[in-house]
């Protein structure tokens, strides 16, 4: 197999037909390329001439802290990708003190790497410093072998149990809903930034499945922990110089790095505090959510390693954090794309109105009739991934990947933006068009290059519940409001990554009251109109809704209802 010896930075990818002015090479040593021609006269590598080594600028790198200088003071990850990408090909690894992370730009070899080797790529580098102090080598994030394996099932399994693609889980949702139409509602058509409501919406939803309770909007206790949430969102990256040089764990005060482990300590501690909570009502009889299967499983199991409560503990901060930041933005670029292309917002709102008549909720089960909108909710996260690098993988054994040799605890990134924009998956992928995703039959196409939540073994055990509340806050949105640009300029789709996630840098919109129903007073929970409950119960008895008794209209105030 093929080898590459241990540079600063350097391409696996041949560089066919490049020269060194091309890549921007400006000088190899002599020990470099005489490490690589010893290497092909042995047989390591392939023939000299079917192997170009690139290094970058010898001004951008540095002798034992390699290319921390380059990530470290970007402030956006996903623009130095894609400077990378294009400078060194489709895979090329950074070095960072004595930690190799290759980084996989190639369609053909993240599919290789998250699917077809899936299981050799399936590990977490648990030993880096954030990844110990966040997650202490427990939960579904950065565990591994069997414990993750039975902590992952355990979660969907108790996720799906507690109501996920039920009725149970889309009442509350559209509570919430209600709260995000009341949002849009108070801003009387002028323009506000999406943050805020989008924010508590995904994290109320999750906060209910967790806790069985409900957070309002406004609240400071809401506040602060979504505030704390999008902190370590927009500033937690693998690339963090601390997770390589011990000493700089020493110098933290005042860093984004203190800032983090204090609001990871700060939601541990909250979380604690509920489970305490639950323990001085807990009934075997009426488990009501995450933390009473938590103490039932401790109950029942009280010697699993897999389901100890360490482990169980650690998935449900890892379900709290990640299902609420990821999952809200999402809906934010969801918004702004409408408000930037309003011909596409009108034909989405055609289709609803043509299921719904505009004078009842959209529900789950609408979806399979709403293709074009179900379209454009793919289309959106293949153009604008709130996510453009998986979280760090680590190789289970010493592999293979592109044909080059890949040794056993090797960090491997794979860039999800790279796949959704490669041009031999998708025509003309720089264009926002959600018809690529319908065929002549008015069917939604698959495409295996599409991966918002990564795939294989490592795929997000959270995807299920983001796909539901981004179609129902969406459709039942898009039914209200006409979603509308801030101001007379044209709206920039730029977007940003300097964490985890990528987001919009402008996240600004207007949201017009559309039609019957758009106003929260009209359609809320505090006043269910004759129109939508008649809807309900002639859709129930037609068979489109299960019988009446198991959906639940809410009625708040009876003296505003009719």
């Amino acid at each position: 197999m093929w080898s590459v010896p241990v540079l600063i930075l350097s391409a696996f990818e041949s560089g066919a037909g490049a020269s060194a002015a091309d890549v921007g090479i400006v000088g190899v040593t002599v020990a470099v390329v005489a490490g690589v021609v010893v290497a092909a006269g042995i047989g390591v590598l392939p023939a000299f001439t079917d192997f170009v080594v690139l290094v970058v600028d010898d001004a951008q790198t540095f002798p034992i802290i390699g290319n921390i200088p380059q990530m470290a003071t970007t402030t956006d990850i996903n623009l130095k990708m894609k400077e990378l990408r294009k400078q060194f090909g489709g895979i090329f690894r950074l070095n960072f003190g004595s930690e190799t992370f290759v980084i996989v730009c190639k369609t053909e070899w993240i599919l290789e790497g998250l699917v077809k080797k899936g299981d050799e790529f399936k590990g977490r580098p648990f030993w880096m410093y954030l990844a110990k102090i966040i997650t202490q080598k427990k939960g579904i994030a950065f565990n591994t072998g069997k414990e993750w394996k039975d902590l992952k099932k355990f979660t969907i399994s108790t996720l799906r149990d507690l109501g996920m693609g039920k009725k149970k889980l889309e009442e509350q949702i559209y509570l919430e809903i209600q709260t995000l139409a009341d949002a849009f509602q108070s801003h009387n058509g002028k323009p506000f930034s999406l943050k805020d409501p989008q924010a508590h919406f995904s994290l109320s939803i999750v906060y209910y499945i967790i806790f069985g309770e409900r957070i309002r909007f406004g609240e400071p206790e809401f506040q602060e922990l979504a505030d704390d949430l999008r902190f370590f969102f927009n500033n937690v990256s693998a690339f963090m110089p601390e997770n390589f040089f011990p000493f700089l764990r020493f110098f933290r005060w005042n860093s984004p790095l203190e800032q983090i482990i204090k609001n990871n300590n700060k939601i541990r501690s909250y979380i604690k505090e509920k489970i305490r909570e639950h323990k001085e009502t807990f009934n075997v009889g009426d488990i009501r959510d995450f933390i009473d299967v938590y103490l039932l499983t401790l109950e029942k199991e009280p010697n699993s390693e897999s389901l100890s409560e360490a482990n169980i503990f650690q998935a449900i901060m890892d379900l709290f954090t990640a299902g609420s930041d990821t999952a809200s933005s999402v809906l934010i670029w969801v918004f702004i794309y409408m408000a930037k292309y309003p011909d596409i917002q009108d034909k989405c709102r055609a289709e609803i109105e043509k299921i719904t008549d505009l004078n009842r909720p959209i529900t789950l089960e609408d979806k399979q009739h709403m293709t074009y909108v179900a379209a454009t909710l793919l289309e959106v996260q293949r153009i604008a991934p709130v996510v453009t690098l998986t979280l760090p993988h680590a190789a289970t054994v010493d592999t293979t990947l592109g044909g080059y040799d890949i040794p056993k605890h090797t960090i491997v990134l794979f860039n999800i933006m790279d796949a959704h924009y490669d041009p031999n998956y998708w025509d003309k992928p720089e264009e926002f068009r959600p018809e690529r995703w319908i065929d002549e039959d008015n069917e939604l196409k698959k495409n295996e290059a599409f991966m918002p939540f990564s795939l294989g073994p490592r795929i997000c055990a959270g995807i299920s519940l983001a796909n539901i509340e981004t179609f129902m806050a969406f459709s039942n949105i898009l039914q209200r409001f006409k979603l509308e640009s801030p101001d007379e300029t044209p709206m920039t789709m730029e977007g940003k990554q300097s964490g985890v996630i990528y987001v919009p840098v402008n996240d600004n919109i207007r949201a017009i009251p559309f039609g019957a129903g758009a106003s929260a007073a009209d359609v809320g929970i505090v006043g269910v109109t004759v129109a939508v409950v008649a809807g309900v119960v002639v859709a129930a008895g037609i068979g489109v809704l299960p019988a009446f008794t198991d959906f639940v209209v809410l009625v708040v105030d009876d003296a505003q209802s009719h």
